[in-house]
């Protein structure tokens, strides 16, 4: 069960990036990919010693018919020099427009976070999505999918386990200035097999553009757990961030 896991996770994966690859040709003419770069580096002396690095890669295409976005996610902290946070994430999605609002996509993920319980979680599956608002100050997408996860758990006796989730998803913009944005994404994933195994992420962003290309933001996310893995690990992680923005 957990090779055929691994196996399908990993098609999945192959055809998303060869699907994004294959249509990024098709539609070279009608739209290009635009790459972000946000960084955040912390760190304090004295009666705090802490270091904190935070960075965010992605790059997105959004044609005609087919739109691909990939992403990565790194952080990491230390306090007194003792690790406090080793976390990183890798997500593309492929979608196709079937109508104007309507799409179909496939999407798959990795997440590594030391102190979560797992050495790593990880899905891919189709999925529908839909534009409910699409202009120039305000945009929603809603999206739903089935994916086959695997979580490979942190302790060794507890192994690794295979299973089916439903995901869903918002993304939602709000162009409050020209030069000002605020943002919200939220997602609740659940395993088909425990209903009361599900996790819940969100993160509210603010950005101010400075110039053409570069701006500043502020960010706070929220991952929680219903059931972690181990008794001590809590279930909520909360995340503050300020961030240089380079769009390209």
């Amino acid at each position: 069960m957990l090779r055929t896991a691994s196996i399908v996770c990993l098609c999945l994966t192959i055809l998303l990036i060869s699907t994004a690859a294959i249509n990024a040709g098709d539609e070279q003419d009608q739209a290009a990919w635009k790459m972000r770069i946000e960084l955040s580096y912390v760190i304090t002396s004295g009666n705090t010693d802490t270091q904190s690095l935070s960075g965010k890669l992605g790059a997105e295409k959004q044609g005609e018919l087919y739109r691909h976005i990939l992403k990565g996610n790194l952080l990491r902290a230390e306090d007194r020099g003792v690790e406090t946070a080793n976390k990183w994430l890798l997500e593309g999605r492929s979608e196709r427009v079937l109508k104007e609002r309507l799409f179909a996509f496939l999407t798959a993920s990795h997440l590594q976070d030391k102190f979560s319980g797992y050495d790593y979680r990880m899905g891919a599956g189709p999925g529908l999505g839909y534009d409910f608002i699409k202009t120039k100050e305000h945009e929603l997408k809603g999206l739903i999918s089935v994916l086959h996860s695997r979580d490979k758990f942190s302790e060794p006796d507890k192994g690794s386990e295979s299973y089916i989730s439903g995901k869903a998803a918002m993304y939602y913009i709000w162009n409050i200035l020209e030069n000002l944005r605020f943002k919200e994404n939220a997602d609740y994933l659940v395993s088909f097999e425990d209903i009361d195994a599900y996790f819940i992420n969100s993160e509210t962003a603010l950005e101010v553009r400075v110039n053409g290309n570069i701006s500043f933001g502020v960010t706070y996310s929220i991952a929680y757990h219903n059931k972690p893995p181990l008794p001590e690990i809590e279930r909520t992680d909360t995340t503050f961030l300020t961030s240089l923005i380079i769009d390209f």
